[in-house]
């Protein structure tokens, strides 16, 4: 065969080809588009709850720093760090052997004045020419302000016990016996024309624990939201203790500084197993809202305003919807949807209006998210 038929033979072939006579019956014919499947459910009807947590402090029902109300010496101390009192009972015993004879005193010219008065107002009554009435009225004063001096005394001298205000526990000692213990600040005569002031120093703390108040600092746009008896959820920050409380006092102004209102929670502590000091995570219910259509917060999206997807006859409908309080898994929903709607559980702008979609109902993903 010649070049020139060998070309020509070619040539004819690729005619046919694209006349289609090279074309294999057996290609598989254009596969329609698929269909997507969207998980769908009616929106849930529930209870949804708006909340905050705010970090908190513990403290003791009941905290006091006791001080001496007179200057001496410690003579002893029958309590330490740890040790359960009850209201009372003595603590400390503090020596003022200046103040005993003061008393001693007192009491001898207590005994004077009653005598003299006692003396003079018999013989006035027996014969009123012997003495003047105005004697006996004068013995009587001094026998009074005898008396009241005296009481000042031993009132004084009950200070030298110092006694539990409450039933508590001692969590801090901070003198030992023989240590010089100074009533609150007092001058004391340096030179001539000089005086420095002296610091009282504290006996010991104690702290009534068997119930508690946890301070918390509410920000200023929930502080509308606070009121006496609102529940408290406390934890403490290992996560494995969980109280349940209310909001028993606020402080109705706030901090100017912080721009926060310090608010207290009570909280019972029969076992003892929370202490002052601690740290803990406060839950407060803000707001709380019965029979609400609610639907999972995966299911709305929007750039500028809420919508979701719903399904209504195998075509997607997005809708506009009003929405309420959010609690971290549901949404609640004021307008826009009605209990029956097939509500996409999850948004996403792959998703087109009018799309034809297969729908496969599922259970609500923010209930079964809450069941954790």
């Amino acid at each position: 065969m010649t070049r020139l038929q060998i070309c020509f033979t070619f040539f004819l072939v690729v005619l046919l080809c694209a006349s289609g006579g090279c074309r294999s019956d057996s290609a598989d014919p254009a596969m329609p588009p698929q269909v997507p499947v969207v998980s769908v459910a009616k929106p849930d009807i529930g209870t949804i709850q708006s909340t905050i947590t705010l970090p908190g402090d513990l403290i003791g029902y009941y905290q006091s720093t006791l001080y001496a109300k007179v200057t001496g010496y410690l003579k002893s101390i029958s309590v330490d760090k740890g040790d359960w009192v009850k209201a009372g009972q003595v603590l400390a015993v503090i020596e003022v052997p200046e103040l005993k004879e003061r008393l001693g005193r007192s009491a001898a010219n207590l005994e004077i004045a009653r005598l003299t008065y006692d003396r003079l107002q018999n013989v006035w009554k027996s014969d009123p020419r012997l003495v003047a009435r105005q004697d006996v009225d004068i013995s009587y004063a001094k026998y009074k302000e005898a008396q009241a001096e005296d009481e000042e005394l031993r009132a004084l001298y009950s200070y030298t016990l110092i006694t539990a205000p409450f039933d508590g526990v001692i969590t801090a000692r901070y003198v030992d016996p023989g240590a010089l213990i100074h009533a609150g600040a007092q001058d004391r005569l340096i030179s001539q024309g000089e005086r420095t002031g002296i610091a009282a120093g504290p006996v010991v703390s104690i702290a009534r624990v068997d119930e508690m108040r946890i301070y918390v600092y509410t920000p200023q746009n929930e502080v509308p939201f606070i009121h006496v008896g609102q529940p408290a959820t406390v934890t403490l920050e290992n996560g494995s203790l969980h109280y349940q409380g209310q909001v028993a006092r606020f402080a109705h102004s706030l901090d100017l500084a912080t721009r926060t209102m310090l608010t207290e929670i009570d909280l019972r502590n029969p076992d003892h197993k929370l202490y002052p000091g601690m740290y803990a995570n406060v839950t407060l219910v803000l707001q709380q809202h019965t029979h609400a259509l609610r639907i999972p917060q995966e299911a709305v999206g929007g750039a500028h305003s809420d919508r979701v997807f719903v399904v209504d006859n195998h075509r997607l409908k997005e809708v506009h919807i009003s929405t309420g309080l959010r609690d971290g898994h549901y949404i609640e929903v004021l307008s826009g949807l009605n209990p029956n709607d097939l509500v996409v559980q999850h948004y996403a702008i792959a998703l087109q209006p009018g799309e034809q979609v297969e729908s496969r109902v599922v259970q609500n993903t923010a209930a079964l998210a809450s069941q954790y």
